[in-house]
């Protein structure tokens, strides 16, 4: 359900930091509750994305580095203690100075990246290709106005 339509006047009035935190925190959510629902954190889907990428190799310190900066701004879990978890779970494996994602560990994303498609579907119901990079280029450049790095990941 997108809602009801607004003239361009009362949308310039609207406070950004409602509805992008309200956004964030909806969407946020929605993923959060999809990885749940197949057993995995953010940060463990963080891991198993990076592991899957077979154009690089990973020693467990250098996933932990990568990645400890997105885990501080988000759930604020501890990356070291979700790849414990995975590899506990049998969904990663340490394999000398390197970590890899097993069989398990690639089922188990494969099925929340399913999920995830549909969370990412629902969110962009109504909403153009056009309107959707239009609204991450402006958050983008407020990021930027403010101080914050506005590059793209």
């Amino acid at each position: 359900m997108t809602g009801p339509s607004y003239g361009r006047d009362d949308l310039v009035r609207q406070p950004i930091g409602y509805w992008s935190g309200e956004a964030y925190r909806r969407v946020a959510d929605g993923i959060r509750a999809g990885l749940a629902a197949n057993g995995l954190s953010q940060p463990g889907w963080w891991i198993l994305n990076r592991l899957a990428d077979a154009s690089r190799s990973w020693t467990p310190a250098g996933l932990v580095e990568e990645l400890a900066p997105y885990s501080d701004r988000e759930e604020g879990r501890d990356v070291a203690d979700e790849l414990e978890r995975l590899l506990a779970a049998g969904l990663a494996a340490v394999d000398g100075d390197t970590v890899a994602i097993t069989a398990a560990g690639t089922e188990r994303l494969l099925a929340a990246r399913e999920r995830n498609g549909r969370t990412h579907r629902a969110m962009r119901e109504g909403i153009s290709d056009d309107e959707y990079a239009t609204t991450i280029d402006v958050l983008r450049r407020i990021v930027g106005n403010l101080g914050g790095d506005p590059r793209l990941p």
